[in-house]
């Protein structure tokens, strides 16, 4: 699920900046230019040549980035995201981790510099364990811009109990990750949180997983449209 990058940061500047910052759960470091998951995202200007400025702009063309914070003894529901994530630990403890559910496997990173490459597709968690905060740079990738005028397939959830995102969201972006990653999706598009259009020539890779989520009891409305 994590794979080491290149790039390696002095941590202490790092972390002097972000224990001066006061915020709740989450901060946006940047903006969007343009469409939320196409277009490269600005580094906002009280960020911009301090150490986690440094950060963003070795790292290109990149999406929402954000400082995200876990309190002792938090966590939230699995789930699998269509972009990937870039990953730098700032605060944390030894108790801290990101679990990777799909394998069984548990990622404790050092706030050592290190920046991770992180594979959303797995279905995965994050949990703070420990007695202090956890405070983590996510950075989103971004993913291919959906093209009216290639074949798409139309994805949209209709009706389902309390846990839908687990019935479909979840095994819905495992599939689309993976797509992205091997070209045979070249195009998406957020309609909302449960509506997706996608640029695909092979609509076929979602059978089995349509057919498994509406034995599930949730409602898919879906069509290939050429």
């Amino acid at each position: 699920m994590l794979t080491k990058l290149d790039q390696k940061f002095s941590i202490e500047p790092i972390i002097q900046q972000v224990d001066a910052l006061v915020f709740e759960k989450r901060l946006d470091l940047n903006k969007p230019s343009g469409s939320f998951f196409h277009d490269p995202w600005i580094i906002l200007p009280e960020f911009e040549s301090t150490p986690l400025g440094e950060v963003l702009k070795s790292l290109g063309n990149i999406g929402q980035a954000r400082l995200l914070k876990l309190e002792s003894a938090e966590s939230y529901t699995a789930h699998a995201d269509p972009d990937d994530r870039i990953h730098l630990a700032i605060i944390t403890n030894p108790y801290s981790f990101l679990v990777d559910i799909t394998d069984n496997k548990l990622y404790h990173l050092p706030a050592d510099g290190q920046l991770w490459y992180m594979n959303t597709g797995k279905i995965h968690v994050a949990a703070n364990w420990g007695p202090r905060t956890r405070i983590h740079l996510n950075v989103r990738v971004l993913l291919p811009r959906y093209n009216e005028q290639d074949p798409f397939l139309k994805i949209k959830i209709i009706e389902g109990d309390y846990d839908w995102k687990q019935l479909a969201y979840t095994p819905i972006m495992t599939l689309i990750n993976a797509g992205v990653k091997n070209n045979t999706i070249t195009g998406f598009k957020a309609i909302s949180e449960k509506e997706v259009y996608l640029n695909t020539l092979t609509p076929d890779t979602f059978t089995g997983a349509f057919e498994s989520i509406t034995r599930a009891g949730v409602i898919l409305d879906y069509q290939y449209c050429i």
